[in-house]
């Protein structure tokens, strides 16, 4: 029963968000934040649902500051880790990584799944679309990537979703912007 409430709870937020989004009512609170925080938070509510996988975490040290809204984002990595859970077998690896490149900060989630049909990789990111697979996986509301997708633009990012070019699964790629005052201490 707990868990059928939390998966309608998610349902419903994931509904307003959408709505939200298509209202063009969503204005992030962008402040500096530090990446670790937003994962370690998004990596605690998401525990139950990565409870069968193993977890790992590779985030560059030198990781700068990004303008983001935390709360959208941690929204954001919460979407990817669940979906890598959905579609990935017990027992598998989901890792997320990040690092800076060329003034972005590129943040992967990436899965050991059957991956993403050629076909598939932007109807993803579509209202209401799910990739169809042989053997069903659990329920979803078929909203987590197009909300993913949104607030990170919203942000000022962008996301893509691609196949593992190392193995089977999925990844789902995010690049976000450094600050100009980040992008010229770098360069001095």
């Amino acid at each position: 029963i707990q868990e059928e409430a939390e998966r309608l709870n998610r349902f419903i937020a994931n509904l307003l968000d959408m709505t939200r989004l298509e209202s063009g009512a969503i204005e992030p609170r962008m402040e500096s934040v530090d990446l670790n925080d937003i994962v370690g938070s998004a990596l605690r509510r998401a525990s139950k649902v990565l409870a069968r996988h193993e977890v790992e975490i590779d985030l560059a040290a030198d990781l700068p500051a990004l303008k983001l809204d935390p709360v959208l984002f941690e929204q954001v990595l919460f979407n990817l880790l669940d979906n890598a859970a959905k579609y990935a077998p017990a027992g598998t690896k989901v890792q997320l990584q990040a690092r800076e490149e060329n003034h972005r900060v590129r943040l992967q989630v990436r899965d050991e799944g059957e991956g993403i049909p050629p076909g598939d990789l932007e109807r993803i990111f579509d209202k209401f679309y799910r990739v169809q697979l042989a053997d069903k996986k659990r329920a979803g509301t078929w909203l987590g990537l197009p909300i993913c997708r949104g607030f990170v633009e919203a942000m000022g990012g962008t996301s893509t979703a691609g196949n593992r070019s190392d193995g089977h699964g999925a990844v789902f790629t995010i690049v976000l912007p450094v600050s100009a005052e980040r992008a010229q201490e770098r360069a001095a």
